[in-house]
C-alpha cells in the first residue's frame, strides 16, 4: 500500500514550478511521472514536499528496500527530474520510460539530475539489448519515439516490445501485462517537432487506471507555458484524486 491511499489514485504533490506526480495502481504498483525534490522544502515554513522523503516513507517495500514500479521521466528540465541522483540511490525502480530525443537535442545544456538520468536509461537500454528481451527488474526500460531511432547505434537491435511508438497504448508495467487495471496511451513527442523547444519533444501521455467499476483516467504533458513555468501549487498537502 502507498501510505494511507486505498484503491487507484492519482497523486498531484505540492512541488512549485514543475510537475510530480503519483500514479497509484495497486498497493504494489506505484509509477511516479517526474520529480522535483528541493533542499528548501525542508524548511518549516515552506508549503513544497520534500519528495523523495515522502516516497521514501510510503513506498511498499520489496527486500527490504522502498520499490517504485515505474519511473517516467516526461522532459529533462531540472524542475522535473530534480532529486532523481537520490531516489536512485535510496529506491528501487524496477523500470524506467523516456523519450531520448531530448537527449540529443539539448545535450549541451541538461543538468546533471538529467545527465543522471540518462546514464542510466543508457545503462539498462543496453542491458536490454544484452538481454534481447527483458532484462528483469531493476534494468527494465521503455523507450518512447519512431522506427527511425532504432537504426542509430546506442539502439540499434533494441527488442521491439520495449519500444511504443506515438498512437500506442501500454499496458505493461515493470514486467507483467496488467490491462485489467492499467492502460497509458502515447500522445508525443510529435514527429515533426521543431526542435527549439524542450517541450515540443516532451513524452505525453493519458493513463487509466482501475476497472469498469472504478476506472480513472489523467493526462500527463509535463509541458509548461514557458521554459520556466511560474505554476505555483500552494497547498501544504499533497492533492490526491481517486474513485470513491
Amino acid at each position: 500500500m502507498f501510505a494511507d491511499v486505498k484503491g487507484p489514485s492519482f497523486i498531484f504533490w505540492p512541488v512549485g514550478c514543475g510537475d510530480s506526480s503519483t500514479v497509484v495502481i495497486s498497493d504494489t504498483e506505484i509509477m511516479q511521472i517526474d520529480l522535483n525534490d528541493t533542499a528548501i522544502a525542508e524548511a518549516d515554513d515552506n508549503e513544497k514536499i520534500p519528495l523523495v522523503d515522502e516516497l521514501v516513507a510510503k513506498l511498499p517495500k520489496r527486500d527490504g528496500k522502498p520499490y517504485l514500479a515505474c519511473f517516467v521521466l516526461t522532459h529533462p528540465d531540472e524542475d522535473h527530474c530534480r532529486g532523481f541522483t537520490d531516489l536512485l540511490k535510496r529506491v528501487t525502480i524496477g523500470e524506467l520510460w523516456h523519450t531520448p530525443r531530448v537527449f540529443r537535442e539539448y545535450h549541451k545544456d541538461i543538468c546533471a539530475e538529467a545527465k543522471a538520468f540518462r546514464k542510466e536509461a543508457k545503462r539498462r537500454v543496453a542491458a536490454t539489448i544484452k538481454a534481447k528481451g527483458d532484462p528483469g527488474a531493476v534494468n527494465r526500460v521503455r523507450v518512447v519515439g519512431y522506427d527511425d531511432l532504432l537504426k542509430e547505434d546506442d539502439y540499434k537491435d533494441f527488442p521491439a516490445e520495449f519500444f511504443t511508438t506515438p498512437g500506442q497504448s501500454v499496458t505493461e508495467l515493470d514486467g507483467k501485462n496488467i490491462p485489467d487495471r492499467f492502460n497509458a496511451f502515447v500522445h508525443a513527442p510529435f514527429r515533426n517537432d521543431p526542435g527549439d523547444s524542450r517541450n515540443e519533444t516532451s513524452l505525453a501521455m493519458q493513463v487509466l487506471i482501475g476497472n469498469n467499476k472504478r476506472a480513472m483516467s489523467g493526462l500527463f504533458m509535463g509541458i509548461c507555458p514557458t521554459r520556466h513555468c511560474g505554476r505555483s501549487l500552494t497547498r501544504p498537502r499533497p492533492t490526491t484524486t481517486r474513485t470513491s
